[in-house]
This record gives C-alpha cells, sequence and structure tokens, in this order.
C-alpha cells in the first residue's frame, strides 16, 4: 500500500560517503545499527512506497527512541526525507549507495572485491548490529551478510515476502529435455538457505511464511522469530462501522495484486446491488484499462480510480469493506490498517492473511485467482447488514490485540538488539 511515512518528495542527492566525523564522535552513545534497505519505488513519476518503506522507517525511529545510533545504506529511491528531518543527525545518517539494481542484483554474487568493499563500509559505520530488510525472498544481500558475520557483529534479517518457489524450468534440463539430477535442486535450496544462515535471527510478519521458508529452504526454526506488524490507530477511527456497500482496495493496480480480479468480480455482483461501488486506491499500469474495462460495462460512475492517497485515514474512512486479492502477499499491511479501523475484509488465503482475518467472523477467505469466489464473498458481504455492527466490533478488536504497536515494538527490539 502507499503510506505517509516518508516524505514523497524528489530523491536527495547520493551522499559520497558516510558521516565517519559524527559516528566516531557518538562512539560511546551506545549500541550503533547499520541497516540495508531497497527502494525501487518510483513510478508514474512518483516515489509510491509501501509496507517495506513504512516498516524500514518505523524499525529505524524505534532504534533511535531507543538510544541507539542508526546509520541507514539504501539503494533506489530516498525515502528518507520526512525521518531525517525529525530526528537528530548526530544520531541518524543516511546515505545512498545503490548497491542493487531493480532486478535485486548487486549483492547476490559473493565475490572477493564485493566482500572486501562490503566489510570496509561495516568498519567505516562503526556499527555493532546489521539490520537488513530483505527483498527477493531473502537472497537479495548474500555478501552484506557474510561481510556482517566475517567481522561478528550481530546480523539480522526480516524477510517480508512469501518462499520464491523453487525453479523447475526447462532450462534445468539437460538438453532440454532430460531432467538434471537433484544436485541442481539443492544448490538453488543452498543459496536460498545461505544468508539466513549468516544471521542470528530472521524476522517474518507471519507464521505461515516462516513455516513454508523452513518446509522448503530448510531455514533454522531456532533462529526465525514471527513478529506481526504493529499498527497505530486515532480513537476517531476506531468505533464500530455502519452498514454500506462501498468497496475498497489500495495499493499499486497490478495483476499481482489482484485488480482486475476485483473488477471482474464487482461486475458479477453490480446489477444486483445499484448502491455498490468499488474504489481503488493507488496507481499502477493497469489503471487505464480497468477504467476502460469499467466504463465498457456501464460501471464508470460507480468504479472510482483514487489514485495515490498519502493519507491512509482517507483511504479507509468512506468505504465499508476492504479487498485484498492479491495472488502472493505475506501480510499485508493495508489488510490490518482496515481491520485495526473496524472494516471487514475479504482476501486471498495466500501467505498470513488467514492469521489476520478469521473467517466468517471478522471477514472471508477466498481462494487466489478466483473472480467468481471473490464475487460470491462479496454477496455474502452484501447481504450481512445484520450482523456487520457486530463483524466490525469483532475486526477491530482481533486487530488491535493482533497487531498491538507495544508488542511489535518490545519483540523487533529485542530480535535486532538481543535483548
Amino acid at each position: 500500500m502507499t503510506v505517509a511515512c516518508p516524505t514523497l518528495n524528489e530523491t536527495t542527492p547520493a551522499r559520497s560517503s558516510p558521516a565517519h566525523d559524527v559516528i566516531d564522535a557518538l562512539s560511546a552513545a551506545g549500541r550503533s545499527v547499520a541497516v540495508l534497505a531497497v527502494h525501487h519505488v518510483r513510478a508514474e513519476g512518483q516515489v509510491l512506497t509501501g509496507g517495506a518503506e513504512k516498516y524500514v522507517c518505523m524499525v529505524a525511529s524505534l532504534l533511535l527512541r531507543r538510544g541507539a545510533r542508526v546509520h541507514v545504506g539504501y539503494s533506489g529511491d530516498d525515502i528518507y526525507q520526512d525521518l531525517a528531518a525529525h530526528e537528530d543527525r548526530r544520531r541518524l545518517t543516511v546515505e545512498r549507495l545503490d548497491w542493487i539494481d531493480p532486478d535485486l542484483r548487486g549483492d547476490r554474487r559473493i565475490g572477493p572485491l564485493t566482500l572486501a568493499l562490503r566489510m570496509r563500509w561495516l568498519r567505516e559505520t562503526g556499527a555493532d548490529t546489521l539490520f537488513v530488510v530483505q527483498q527477493g525472498s531473502g537472497t537479495t544481500y548474500r555478501a552484506s551478510l557474510l561481510a556482517a558475520r566475517l567481522l561478528g557483529l550481530r546480523t539480522v534479517s526480516s524477510i517480508r515476502q512469501p518462499a520464491a518457489p523453487l525453479e523447475e524450468s526447462a532450462t534445468r534440463r539437460l538438453f532440454g529435455v532430460i531432467p538434471r539430477p537433484g544436485l541442481w535442486r539443492r544448490r538453488q535450496i543452498r543459496r536460498a538457505r545461505f544468508p539466513a544462515d549468516c544471521c542470528d535471527a530472521v524476522i517474518f510478519n507471519s507464521r505461515r511464511v516462516a513455516d513454508e521458508y523452513a518446509a522448503q529452504y530448510g531455514f533454522d526454526a531456532a533462529r526465525s522469530r514471527v513478529i506481526y506488524n504493529g499498527e497505530v490507530v486515532g480513537a476517531a477511527s476506531a468505533g464500530v462501522r455502519g452498514f454500506g456497500r462501498r468497496i475498497g482496495t489500495a495499493g499499486r493496480v497490478t495483476s499481482a495484486k489482484g485488480g482486475d480480479i476485483l473488477l471482474d468480480a464487482f461486475s458479477k455482483i453490480a446489477a444486483d446491488h445499484p448502491d455498490a461501488s468499488l474504489h481503488y486506491f493507488g496507481d499502477g499500469p493497469l489503471v487505464g484499462e480497468l477504467r476502460s474495462r469499467a466504463d465498457a460495462r456501464g460501471l464508470g460512475g460507480r468504479v472510482v480510480f483514487h489514485g495515490y492517497q498519502r493519507d491512509r485515514e482517507a483511504v479507509y474512512r468512506d468505504i465499508d469493506f476492504y479487498v485484498q486479492p492479491s495472488l502472493r502477499e505475506s501480510m499485508a499491511n493495508t489488510v490490518i490498517e482496515a481491520q485495526v479501523r473496524g472494516l471487514p475484509c475479504v482476501v486471498t488465503d495466500v501467505g498470513g492473511m488467514a492469521e489476520c482475518v478469521a473467517d466468517g467472523q471478522t471477514g472471508w477467505l477466498i481462494p487466489p485467482g478466483d473472480a467468481g469466489g471473490l464475487a460470491d464473498a462479496l454477496r455474502r458481504a452484501f447481504d450481512a447488514c445484520d450482523s456487520y455492527g457486530a463483524m466490525s466490533a469483532a475486526a477491530g478488536q482481533r486487530a488491535r490485540g493482533l497487531f498491538e504497536m507495544g508488542r511489535f515494538e518490545r519483540e523487533t527490539l529485542g530480535a535486532i538488539l538481543g535483548e
């Protein structure tokens, strides 16, 4: 989802080096954490931040409040301007590294030169801990994690994506015909597991996803920490909702997020519910196509594309049901945000979504990629007018318990700092 945690101004120029003089001057102030993250999130001329961006800003702010010094090294787009503007620059420094390209290459291949450069960078930051917000199913920062391990730093990764399936394509066959022996498969598993083996702790935001990594790649369960996201909501937004038939979804409007499936499902029920409307909050490559399809089906006035929204309260304030039809997801922040605000949710049963939404009690779970199943769930939602208040209350109560910010902060600090 696009969120307001970081500023969305133009990217600041890359800094040539960390603020070593500041770091050295405060070397006795307490713990020092280097943070690595990648943000290739610029699209349609905007920096469209999502759950990973919200998360890394929250964690950096949390570490600073704890008294640690934080040095952030990022690749891609600058999402830290708001954070830097409100924090003490003696304790927070931000450096654009651009080690990782949009295809997430640049740190996966471990060579002597890359390893030496990563070790030198870590020494210069003065860090005693490396915290990495991973992409690519946990494989992006291989060289950096090994460098930190060789230097004896505490090393922690956060993996926020479902496990990528092991490759089964024809390229893994001899002459394109004969299946190769299982060695290539074991090599994939070793390559995927290696970054986690370099870590003292690996943070997941859902139990189901953590179990998938353990089953598929053999991740060490003793190093895994399942820490649900934290969410804070003002009292004015946390009341029980009144019933209506306004559907909302937020985030990039793409096939992977199920934007087209949602329109197809809405088309199936629109005639029976003339008061229903569908609202997309976000930009993406499917917006033009979906707008044309809605117009062609006579739904142009009932399918509204609001575009990118910084204000999360504006996203949830004027809708009655939240829908997340993603084909793959770990734990969608948008669903947490919606439920905390008392919105029943219709979500695909992928990743940890079943840990978030209690089927039939706080919302409905459906199979991914099934427009018919989504339409059926929306019919059930629209027919639940008598029980809507109870479901709204249950959604808010469940989410505020599971995703309580104080718990998130305590567990995250404990995992990163080893306390």
